[in-house]
């Protein structure tokens, strides 16, 4: 339906829809009933959700979202979504929560409803090595920078824009290849991607020049569904107190999660912390 969203337009249509009654509040016994759970999740975004050698669904948002189905005791249904049409796959219904590596900040915060944090992540602007590491934003003049439409990487280049070009794409992946194939000279993403980046170009070949944030991710679901995300709450309350979800993160991340994750997502104590000047 609508394929490139901002956060601002969201806004609009989420207050739009509630007013129609289309984004109704869901049930955890809805969910229940049908028997199925549909996550929106993204599906080429290593090592969160993309397809392993054998073509299996795989990934750390793919792994914590079967978890929650196996919670629930139904069928996980995974629809792929990117950075630029979650938003509007969760707020027109085809999906019943997004474990999409969303971020949680105060302007999105406005437009979904975040279950407390279940992973973190440093966002980060990547380039060749041989680039001087940057100490401000105010290094990125006449740098070209590729960024996935919307993310947290977007809004942060964008507000400070000191004379970089920036160049928008679907996701990290895409804004990552066009690093690689030398469209743009820097390209914000989860620092995650070095990895996969050092598997096509090879170790030591691309860092991290400048860190934008540490931000927290949460499940979002639809505003006023205040029973679904307590569930959702209790779920990543219980599995953070039995260790799966430590264990889930260190696998798939290769990070230690901590004990420091904030305990709610509908608060400003859970915004990132943004390091970058």
């Amino acid at each position: 339906m609508i394929r490139r969203l901002t956060r601002r337009t969201a806004v609009g249509l989420a207050m739009a829809l509630l007013m129609t009654g289309f984004a109704h509040a869901q049930k955890v016994a809805d969910i229940k009933k049908s028997g199925v759970l549909k996550i929106g999740a993204q599906v080429a975004q290593v090592p969160w959700g993309f397809s392993d050698k054998s073509g299996k669904l795989s990934g750390y948002d793919i792994e914590f979202a079967e978890l929650l189905a196996q919670d629930l005791g139904v069928k996980p249904e995974f629809v792929p979504v990117t950075v630029a049409n979650r938003t509007a796959a969760l707020l027109t219904g085809q999906v019943d929560v997004l474990a999409a590596v969303v971020t949680i900040l105060a302007d999105r915060q406005k437009v979904v409803l975040f279950s407390r944090p279940y992973s973190y992540l440093d966002t980060v602007l990547i380039g060749k090595a041989s680039l001087p590491v940057m100490k401000s934003y105010a290094e990125l003049k006449g740098q070209r920078i590729g960024v996935p439409r919307g993310s947290v990487q977007d809004n942060a280049v964008t507000k400070v824009n000191t004379g970089a070009t920036i160049q928008r794409f679907d996701d990290d992946a895409a804004a990552v290849q066009a690093l690689l194939t030398g469209q743009v000279d820097l390209a914000g993403a989860a620092s995650t991607q070095l990895g996969p980046i050092a598997q096509v170009a090879g170790e030591g070949k691309y860092d991290v020049k400048l860190v934008v944030s540490r931000g927290y991710q949460g499940v979002a679901v639809r505003p006023g569904e205040r029973e679904w995300v307590g569930y959702i709450n209790d779920f990543i309350a219980r599995k953070i107190a039995s260790g799966e979800l430590a264990a889930l993160y260190k696998k798939w991340i290769g990070l230690d999660l901590g004990k420091d994750l904030p305990s709610a997502g509908d608060t400003e104590a859970a915004l990132p912390n943004f390091v970058a000047k």
